[in-house]
């Protein structure tokens, strides 16, 4: 026995508003997930620009890799961190 037209519409715009929230949730996690990857970039930029900025060898050298570290780590663990959102909330 089908179910009835109203029931069935009712349903689908259930379903419609569910799947907007969810659309806009993935949507709002990938854009902080860029802004805070921009961050970790001007952070670990900053940094190696105050390695050419300074005379003593020691503290430009870790200035350098302390932004090579922080750059690239705070990318990447940003990257991994969205994905396994990501598979939690069942967007890919």
């Amino acid at each position: 026995m089908p179910l009835p037209a109203e029931l069935l519409e009712a349903m689908a715009a259930r379903n419609r508003a569910s799947e907007t929230r969810a659309r806009w949730d993935a949507v709002r996690d990938l854009t902080i997930t860029a802004a805070t990857c921009m961050f970790f970039a001007a952070l670990g930029i900053l940094l190696i620009g105050a390695a050419l900025h300074t005379t003593s060898e020691w503290i430009g050298r870790a200035c350098f890799w302390g932004g090579l570290a922080i750059g690239n780590s705070g990318i990447i663990f940003t990257l991994l961190a969205a994905y396994r959102r990501g598979e939690r909330r069942g967007d890919w």
